[in-house]
């Protein structure tokens, strides 16, 4: 507790006017589009995406790096969840993504696409930083909303849906697996309809997307989710798990596709139990001095406003942020590069590197 109140105490005492998060660190820049997808085949559930495509634009705008609807609604679900009266509301609203402008310069359908998946609770637009870095190495990367597992989803027309529960309980969580996992499936099926891709991205034109590289990760619930869909959906070529309990596990019967496991320096009861039944090559890569919270954009935001990141260690880990964004980009891209290719390996994953990232171990590995 005393963390998050720290944290919130020293973001209000230095809120500035606005603040840039960093440009995206690979070769491109990044285009970014949101907008909604509906599976009318379930009364209309409407999943909201962002689409980060590598772009060869020369520059970039800032822009919004959350709805101002959702940005308001995360001070009081915080009040709610940590019994405080202090607001984190003003980190979002005065966050700032660089994006190109416009979708200037050339973006090529010619990249692999990953599929994101957030925390329960958690908005898609927590990861943005993250999921631009990503697509800046050269992948499409598509960060999804989920209504009933958000807390809030703001749709461009400004009405909201909301999922107020403070409770949390990991019996309820469980039950969103099976969610997740179908629409991530419709999501990928989506992909190949021409006209469903023209209503999301216009710049494009009514054209599909190819389905043969798709891959899907993602945090917490989204990452055993990913995990999960995968066992279920041959279209996932691979799957990557940023610190989720399997709170379910994968099917006896096993996961044949490459499955990257990364956590944040606890050995979690169920990895274990699951390692055996993740067929394909697999890997487990631990991040020291970090916690569940240090795998969002939460530490590179505050950095990004100037704050004391001494005071928020507790809660967020002691990891510098930029040092977190370079070990996630670089064993997640490297990770579905060979995923794609066919063929598992290379110096980071072998462990031919420890001394590139000193804080990330590889605890286990198999079949590559």
């Amino acid at each position: 507790m005393q963390s998050i109140l720290s944290l919130l105490l020293l973001f209000l005492a230095n809120t500035t006017t606005g603040y840039l998060t960093p440009d995206p660190p690979g070769k491109y820049n990044v285009t970014l589009t949101t907008g909604p997808l509906i599976d009318y085949a379930r009364n209309g559930r409407a999943l909201m995406l962002s689409v980060f495509q590598p772009s060869t634009c020369a520059s970039t705008v800032p822009v919004r790096y959350m709805p101002k609807k959702t940005a308001e609604f995360q001070g009081p679900f915080i009040q709610a969840i940590y019994n405080t009266t202090l607001n984190l509301t003003p980190l979002f609203l005065e966050a700032q993504l660089p994006v190109c402008s416009g979708h200037s310069g050339s973006c090529s359908d010619d990249h692999p696409i990953l599929l994101f998946s957030p925390a329960y609770s958690i908005p898609r637009v927590y990861y943005s930083v993250l999921a631009s870095a990503i697509a800046s190495n050269g992948f499409i990367v598509i960060t999804i909303d989920n209504p009933g597992i958000a807390d809030i989803i703001t749709y461009p027309d400004g009405h909201a849906v909301y999922n107020n529960d403070t409770e949390q309980s990991l019996t309820y969580i469980k039950t969103q697996i099976p969610i997740v996992a179908t629409d991530a499936s419709f999501v990928i099926d989506q992909l190949s309809n021409a006209t469903a891709m023209a209503k999301l991205l216009p710049h494009r034109g009514p054209r599909p997307f190819p389905t043969d590289r798709v891959a899907m990760m993602g945090h917490s619930l989204g990452g055993v989710a990913s995990v999960i869909a995968a066992g279920q959906d041959s279209r996932i070529r691979g799957a990557i798990n940023w610190d989720a309990t399997f709170i379910q596990l994968p099917p006896k019967s096993g996961v044949s596709q490459p499955v990257l496991l990364m956590s944040h320096g606890m050995a979690d009861y169920s990895w274990p139990e699951a390692w055996p039944r993740l067929k394909g090559p697999k890997l487990w890569v631990n991040i020291a001095n970090t916690t569940h919270a240090t795998f969002t954009d939460v530490p590179i935001l505050l950095q990004a406003a100037g704050q004391d990141l001494a005071a928020t260690a507790d809660l967020l880990g002691a990891i510098a942020p930029t040092e977190m964004l370079r070990i996630l980009v670089a064993y997640t891209t490297a990770w579905m590069d060979g995923v794609f290719a066919g063929k598992i390996g290379g110096p980071l994953l072998e462990s031919h590197q420890p001394s590139k990232f000193p804080e990330a171990t590889i605890i286990k590995t198999g079949n590559f």
